[in-house]
């Protein structure tokens, strides 16, 4: 896992060798919210779903992640804010 601008962090998994870029926000922080995959364009067309990076606000950045060994479940810092995710409980 790795920290990005405008909230922004990614994630990936060496196993299947994907990865996925999610945003911390307070609308994501609600309870059981879930998290929806962001993508960030360089071109100049995009998509419906996805932000151009002239957009990226460079003010908000994420200053700490955590992970635990062996659960899903991240800690992310963001400006003055600690986000807790963890994977859906049944």
């Amino acid at each position: 896992m790795t920290g990005s601008y405008n909230n922004f962090f990614r994630m990936f998994d060496r196993s299947s060798r994907r990865d996925v870029t999610l945003e911390a926000s307070r609308e994501s922080s609600k309870p059981r919210a879930v998290l929806k995959p962001r993508k960030v364009c360089t071109g100049g067309k995009r998509k419906k779903d996805e932000i151009s990076v002239d957009s990226l606000d460079f003010n908000k950045k994420i200053l700490h992640t955590a992970w635990h060994p062996l659960e899903n479940i991240i800690a992310v810092a963001a400006t003055n804010n600690l986000y807790i995710f963890q994977d859906k409980v049944n």
